[in-house]
């Protein structure tokens, strides 16, 4: 299950970023600034959820033994500080301070 996660983060992770990247190349040379603006206004938290997922996915898997089945403790150790960091980031978004 967290190999077939990390594969789907990895290419959602990519498509996003790819089309950020396109985005900001687009706005940059004046090609339909507003679709590209609002793109890129709009679609930040969920490129960094992927992100966070990604590389939580990636840290877990480095550390962990698939021989030795699920750690939950390990799972905890890296979700809990970068889900509160997620939870920064969308605060900060949406002006809850």
């Amino acid at each position: 299950m967290v190999r077939y996660l990390h594969q789907l983060s990895a290419i959602l992770f990519y498509v996003l970023g790819l089309s950020f990247f396109l985005g900001y190349v687009l706005t940059r040379n004046g090609i339909a600034p507003d679709a590209t603006t609002t793109w890129l206004q709009m679609a930040d938290m969920p490129l960094l959820l992927i992100a966070i997922l990604y590389g939580g996915l990636s840290v877990y898997k480095s550390l962990h033994d698939e021989a030795k089945g699920t750690s939950t403790i390990l799972a905890v150790a890296i979700g809990l500080p970068l889900m509160l960091i997620f939870l920064a980031f969308l605060s900060l978004n949406f002006g809850a301070f």
